[in-house]
């Protein structure tokens, strides 16, 4: 039998019981609509994080702890990062700054035309940074209005924060935060762009003045202690040698190495340029999307029995037929190949209704979470051939099954 005679006759079985096909598919479909549109989701949540690293970009070293956690290496938040260590880092031939990073905690915020909850539970709605003015000095932070702070009582927040207040807030507005359970007035002396640093949350930036948290270092002193740091070289020609030194100082003669082997072995020492942590980063997206997409396959297994199932009750509804077949001459191998070829085209249907199902839900979604649009092009491809693959597997035994048929028990079926 020829392949075309094969699909004409599938194909009118298929029509023949539209509803039934319908359903049939509806599990392909599913499976592979709910991959595709975690692939869209992923993709815009990265791009939105994360954008393109320009190639002008500032020559910028985070410093990072972190550990091993089942989706790759996590940054945890301890406080290692002595002043001294801050010290003996600026003084690093080819840096031009240090900026140590560190939360603080906080109450909720008060302005002239109303308030926006803080604290550390679920209905905070912000955050508190203490940093060194020259952290705005790096690309990750566009200064879009006015400048950084220079004075104890001044703040910088990001547009995030602005946004939150209906953007009532702007540069020379005052308004009132607790910290460490003191209210505290500052004066707003810019606003910053912050959405390439990953962490879009709304947050008023303060001097270094108002971090209070200090840890005992190995000399037996109380010193101001940071999570973080960020360094930036003078240069992209200085950048890797800065790297060198500081990861030299760092994993060897820093206070931060003896304070972290008293915290947690487990936890190291990360000294990554901007460029490899938000690779870092992606990477930990993907393995998340993946996984997430993954579990959403298994409908792919619930798709693949409802289509083996309709075709082994195509077989007993169509014995009769097949029993005239191969009566008038019709093979096994003719009757297997008609018997793929509607599994295939079942599977080849739920593959690509589940791609436009997936592609259309992800563009939704990202739309209305403001993210751009990213069209998985190789999950597509997969997700066609798993379709392929579903519908040769799941025919395989319903064909066998239709080979086999005796003709004359066949034709002897009403």
């Amino acid at each position: 039998m020829k392949l075309l005679e094969s699909i004409r006759i599938s194909w009118r079985a298929i029509t023949g019981h539209k509803l039934r096909s319908t359903l049939t598919t509806l599990g392909i479909i599913i499976g592979i609509g709910v991959v595709i549109a975690f692939q869209v989701f992923g993709g815009g949540l990265q791009e939105d994080l994360l954008g393109d690293i320009q190639e002008d970009q500032d020559p910028l070293i985070t410093v990072q702890t972190q550990t091993d956690q089942s989706f790759g290496r996590q940054t945890v938040s301890v406080n290692i990062y002595t002043q001294t260590d801050v010290n003996r880092l600026r003084n690093i031939s080819g840096v031009e700054y240090v900026a140590p990073q560190a939360r603080l905690s906080s109450g909720d915020l008060r302005y002239e035309e109303g308030s926006i909850p803080g604290g550390s539970g679920f209905g905070a709605l912000f955050t508190v940074g203490a940093t060194d003015a020259s952290l705005f000095d790096a690309s990750l932070f566009n200064m879009t209005k006015g400048e950084a702070f220079s004075a104890p009582d001044e703040a910088v927040v990001n547009e995030g924060l602005v946004e939150l207040s209906k953007d009532n807030l702007s540069v020379g507005d005052s308004f009132t935060v607790k910290i460490n359970g003191t209210d505290e007035e500052f004066t707003i002396s810019g606003i910053v762009d912050d959405g390439d640093t990953g962490s879009p949350q709304p947050t008023v930036y303060v001097p270094l003045e108002y971090y209070t948290t200090t840890t005992e270092t190995p000399r037996g002193t109380q010193e101001r202690a940071y999570p973080a740091l960020l360094i930036g070289a003078e240069s992209f020609d200085q950048l890797e040698s800065v790297q060198d030194r500081a990861d030299d100082y760092l994993q060897n003669e820093s206070d931060a190495q003896e304070l972290i082997d008293d915290v947690d072995d487990q936890i190291v020492i990360q000294v990554q340029t901007i460029e490899e942590t938000l690779e870092q980063f992606s990477n930990i997206l993907d393995q998340i999307t993946q996984f997430l997409a993954g579990i959403a396959a298994l409908s792919l297994l619930v798709g693949s029995i409802g289509i083996a199932n309709i075709m082994i009750v195509s077989v007993t509804e169509r014995t009769r037929e097949i029993g005239i077949m191969k009566a008038v001459g019709a093979r096994k191998r003719d009757v297997i190949q008609l018997f793929l070829v509607e599994a295939l085209i079942l599977g080849v249907i739920g593959a690509i209704f589940g791609v436009l199902v997936g592609l259309g839900f992800g563009y939704i979604g990202v739309s209305l979470l403001g993210w751009p649009m990213v069209y998985p092009l190789d999950w597509i491809v997969i997700a066609v051939f798993v379709g392929i693959v579903v519908g040769v597997i799941s025919g395989l035994y319903p064909a066998w099954r239709a080979a086999r048929v005796d003709p004359i028990e066949a034709l002897r079926r009403e």
